[in-house]
């Protein structure tokens, strides 16, 4: 009996049987395994790890920044970056010698130059532990002291980086203060020769008491409105600054200095100045589409629109002081307007002389906290575990591991490939097998047969010239361009067991179906009726097929009108039938119908237009009818159908007619979806006259009378 559900048991025989093909495929990949291993062997890589800590460095000024501000104060992400940067393995470079240390631009920018340190910079990676504030530094090598000293290196290079980054605002406010104070004292000494020699020139001015104190107000008031006026053009400058484009910004350095060192300003500032150095840090490595760098750039937007937006009141508040100043100027000026002249150019020059003196005053006590804060070096990063020498390589490959592993996977693929081989063997046995399996019999079975030798036995009985359709056309109907060949013997043998499938001898109307596309289905049931009206049967072939109609194309006809016409009543069946008249004038020709006896037994009824809704025609009373005036008019009526797993329009017809054939190719589709065809007729009560089996290479076994095939 034929079995084709395997079990437990059936695999543990599968695997029995195929035992010497698992056991020399595991034999061989081990083999393989350790010879690849042993061949590929990588140069030694060793691996050294150095532990450092950032901490960000606050001051009151800084925690309020951060309370007001939705950015984050530390970025750890943006550190492990840094620390890859460029300036930084530059300087390991410098110190392993593969770089001169202060070399000229021009050389900085030579190939060689960048691809030394890029080449050291892969050697390197950075990444934060878990949540902490830890970063981890590995460094790989040839070498485990090499190693060693790179990751050390890169340490000790990213905490000097960030402490000059760190400290380079302080340096830069230190150098800005020293130009002012020289600029400070030059002016200091003019205005103090001038007063001296207006002094000289003058001699002594005499105002009576209350003069002398609405002159000294007039004077403050002046000074004051200057200073507003100073203030108010700086802090203007600086808006214009901020709101220029970034890059513009950056080449003049506008900074902005505050006199007060716990002003937001001075924070915003400072931390303005230490993400622009950041960024360029990152624009080593990354461009500016780069999520880090884009990450940069949006903080750096948010602190240059809160700075304007301080720096905004800052105007308006030195406006609104500005105006006050005027209207009591004004008052002062329409109430002393009689001031001597030399009265108010000696308190200018007096007012001028101070104004200089405390600014430079000033200035100089700025410059000592500035030296002081430059003594003291900021530092955010701590070495807290330096790097060891490693003593193996990372890459150092493991024997007992890779038989162990090419082992499983030679079992593995072993069984792969025994139930491959098993699975590929599509011998079925013997006929008796494939009808034990379906529970049908089988009506026939067409050899297989090769198509080049086909197209060349046509090409030698039609006339030269003849069309590639002719040519094509003929080549499906063995029975017709050679009614000797075995190919079409095998199609009259089919013929028979159709006729005597049942024994009444009432089988008149047949259905040819398969389970799926491409199974030979049209060009068997072609011809079938070829051979039916050759032996003197009155045959119609109906094309039911109203999705991919391939009958009209088989005998060179046109597809409309047909049987979707006939089915919606706009032509009547006998207008839509093809007889042997439209033959001959169709593609096949007069001398190829006339010289082929039977063929005026053989009516044919195309599909016609394809239709919108094919199943609903099938499935209407108008197909009954049609099959009804079908058998009274013919001997026999075959049905060409759609496959029918993918479609149910076979399905719904099998109930219809007197019976089914099934075409199966061999080897096309699963067993299993052969089994569920068949099932599908027999739910929808449709009756199986029994299979076809198509493109089988056949064989005579020494069972006398039995065939043995398999699917090529």
């Amino acid at each position: 009996m034929a079995q084709y559900e395997l079990n437990v048991l059936d695999y543990w025989l599968i695997v029995r049987k195929r035992k010497y093909t698992i056991a020399l495929t595991a034999l061989l990949v081990v083999t393989f395994t350790m010879a690849l291993s042993q061949f590929l062997r990588p140069e030694p890589v060793y691996d050294a790890t150095a532990r450092i800590k950032f901490d960000r460095s606050s001051s009151v000024a800084t925690l309020l920044l951060e309370s007001l501000s939705t950015q984050s104060g530390a970025d750890i992400g943006t550190q492990t970056e840094v620390i890859k940067s460029f300036p930084v393995i530059e300087q390991v470079a410098q110190q392993f010698g593969l770089v001169a240390v202060d070399a000229p631009p021009e050389v900085r920018r030579t190939e060689a130059y960048l691809m030394a340190v890029y080449g050291l910079q892969g050697q390197v990676k950075a990444v934060q532990e878990g949540g902490t504030a830890i970063i981890k530094i590995t460094a790989s090598a040839g070498s485990g002291e090499v190693a060693q000293r790179l990751a050390n290196g890169v340490a000790e290079a990213y905490r000097l980086e960030n402490i000059k980054t760190q400290n380079r605002m302080v340096t830069e406010s230190r150098r800005f203060v020293e130009e002012q104070m020289a600029a400070l004292l030059q002016r200091l000494k003019t205005a103090e020769d001038a007063l001296l020699n207006f002094k000289q020139r003058e001699g002594k001015v005499f105002l009576d008491e209350e003069a002398k104190a609405a002159l000294a107000a007039y004077s403050g008031l002046d000074a004051e409105h200057n200073l507003v006026l100073r203030r108010q053009e700086e802090a203007l400058r600086q808006i214009a600054a901020l709101e220029s484009r970034d890059g513009q910004a950056e080449k003049s350095e506008e900074h902005v200095f505050s006199e007060e060192p716990t002003a937001l300003l001075a924070v915003l500032n400072s931390r303005l100045h230490d993400l622009r150095q950041e960024r360029a840090n990152l624009h080593v490595n990354y461009t500016s589409q780069h999520p880090t760098m884009r990450e940069v750039n949006r903080k750096i937007s948010a602190i240059k629109a809160s700075m304007v937006q301080e720096l905004g009141s800052k105007v308006k508040n030195l406006r609104t002081r500005e105006s006050a100043l005027k209207e009591q100027m004004e008052r002062y000026r329409d109430r002393y307007i009689s001031f001597p002249k030399s009265a108010l150019d000696l308190a200018r020059l007096e007012r001028d002389v101070k104004v200089t003196s405390d600014l430079h005053a000033a200035l100089s006590t700025k410059h000592q906290e500035l030296l002081v804060k430059s003594a003291q070096q900021i530092e955010e990063v701590t070495l807290i575990e330096p790097a060891v020498t490693p003593t193996a390589p990372v890459n150092k490959p493991d024997f007992g591991l890779n038989i162990i592993v090419g082992g499983m996977m030679g079992m593995v693929l072993g069984i792969v490939l025994a139930f491959a081989r098993e699975s590929f063997d599509t011998s079925i046995g013997t006929i008796e097998g494939v009808e034990e399996f379906l529970g049908a019999p089988v009506l026939g079975v067409i050899p297989q047969f090769d198509e080049i030798a086909v197209r060349e036995s046509v090409l030698e009985q039609v006339p030269p010239g003849s069309s590639k359709d002719m040519i094509e056309m003929l080549a499906k109907l063995a029975c017709l361009f050679d009614p000797k060949s075995v190919l079409a013997e095998s199609y009259r043998a089919l013929r028979t067991n159709i006729q005597f499938s049942s024994a009444n001898g009432d089988i008149k109307t047949v259905l040819f179906t398969s389970a799926g596309l491409g199974e030979g289905k049209t060009t068997t049931i072609a011809n079938v009726a070829i051979a039916l009206a050759q032996d003197g049967k009155r045959v119609v072939l109906v094309d039911a097929d109203l999705r991919r109609p391939v009958v009209h194309a088989r005998f060179g006809l046109q597809r409309e009108p047909g049987l979707a016409e006939v089915l919606v009543g706009s032509i009547g069946l006998k207008d839509a039938i093809r007889t042997v008249t439209d033959l001959m004038i169709g593609t096949l020709g007069v001398d190829r119908v006339m010289n082929s006896p039977g063929l005026d037994n053989l009516h044919i009824l195309s599909s016609g237009a394809i239709p919108a809704n094919p199943a609903e025609l099938l499935n209407s009373p108008s197909l009954l009818q049609v099959i009804a005036d079908l058998r009274k008019q013919y001997d026999v009526v075959l049905f060409d159908t759609p496959p029918i797993l993918p479609i149910s329009d076979a399905v719904m017809m099998s109930s219809k007619v007197d019976g089914v054939v099934l075409v199966y190719q061999v080897g096309r589709i699963g067993r299993n979806a052969l089994k569920r065809t068949k099932f599908l007729v027999d739910h929808a009560q449709g009756h199986i006259l029994g299979t076809v089996l198509t493109n089988v290479r056949s064989e005579i076994t020494p069972e006398y009378g039995y065939y043995r095939y398999e699917y090529k």
